[in-house]
């Protein structure tokens, strides 16, 4: 039996009606493409061939808009003894909120609330505290991610707000091991003063963003079109089709993981990290107000600036 060591985390699809200029996943409105409950279940037959240590995160976009999708994924998993956290900005709690009771009726799973200044412009958060005790009434766990954005509200903000809004809530979980995970912010839209890039300029003596890469390639990562990936960071960018391994309803899982080790370009970033690509295109590192704090942020900046050279280097061996 193949062992996997890390999580699995599905993109249920890539709709969202928040829109969000930095969203992570460049969800949108009209993006109808999604997971359907046959791919699951048949996936889910194949997942058996793996050691998996059974710790699934549903993702989108809005897993919520995808409700038959979800409901049998959560299915699934609970009928495989996986525990199951869903990932969701609480747009649809306002007009569907019988959509909790219906999922919890099919399996246990915790909820993921995604707290940040762009979500909040558009779901006040008196309606993140009704979803908050809605699922507290269904013995639904419920954790934070919150995402600090230059120049908005600090994630301290939306702690203080929690604490003030549902003070027994705060004061049972403050203590929890991530309960609240906090985020960087890592902008997809072209602001000199957030944005990282690749460009010539001098470089720093040392830094953490020239380490290799330690946060991809742990985890299984589904995206929406089923295809396997090794890195849930790498869905805003217009050539990431070309960054999927495979098929996993095709391939056995042997040969995707074999794939994955030994295409060149993740080889490269996971043994030398992408600092060590941008060297090998002569672009240096270019350091703004917002210095670079991890490969993630190298990986992305160099990707969006110089996606087609990255893969035309990589295309020529």
């Amino acid at each position: 039996m193949k062992k996997i060591t890390g999580n699995l985390i599905f993109f249920v699809n890539r709709k969202c009606p928040l829109n969000c200029p930095s969203c992570s996943a460049a969800a949108t409105p009209l993006n109808n493409k999604e997971l359907s409950p046959l791919w699951l279940t048949e996936f889910f037959n194949r997942l058996k061939d793996l050691e998996f240590p059974g710790y699934i995160t549903w993702t989108g976009g809005e897993p919520f808009l995808s409700f038959k999708t979800l409901k049998t994924g959560i299915e699934l998993a609970a009928e495989a003894k996986y525990h199951s956290e869903i990932l969701t900005g609480g747009a649809w709690f306002d007009n569907n909120p019988g959509l909790l009771k219906q999922l919890r009726a099919v399996g246990n799973f915790s909820l993921r609330i995604s707290l940040d200044a762009e979500h909040q412009e558009k779901i006040p958060l008196r309606l993140i505290f009704a979803l908050i005790e809605a699922a507290l009434r269904l013995n639904v766990e419920v954790n934070f991610t919150l995402r600090s954005i230059p120049g908005r509200e600090a994630a301290s903000f939306y702690k203080d707000a929690i604490k003030k809004a549902l003070p027994d809530f705060y004061r049972k979980n403050r203590g929890r091991s991530r309960w609240i995970h906090t985020i960087p912010h890592i902008g997809t839209v072209p602001e000199k003063e957030r944005t990282p890039a690749c460009a010539g300029a001098p470089l720093p003596a040392s830094g953490k963003w020239q380490n290799s890469c330690r946060q991809g390639f742990r985890d299984l990562v589904i995206g929406e079109d089923g295809l396997f990936y090794p890195c849930c960071g790498l869905f805003t960018l217009s050539c990431y089709r070309r960054l999927a391994v495979g098929d996993p309803l095709k391939e056995s899982w042997p040969v995707l993981l074999n794939k994955q080790n030994r295409k060149p370009l993740f080889r490269v970033l996971k043994e030398k990290g992408p600092y060590f690509i941008c060297l090998e295109l002569g672009k240096q590192l270019e350091i703004r107000s917002s210095s670079f704090n991890n490969p993630c942020d190298v990986c992305l900046a160099l990707f969006r600036r110089y996606g087609e050279e990255v893969l035309a280097l990589f295309d020529r061996g």
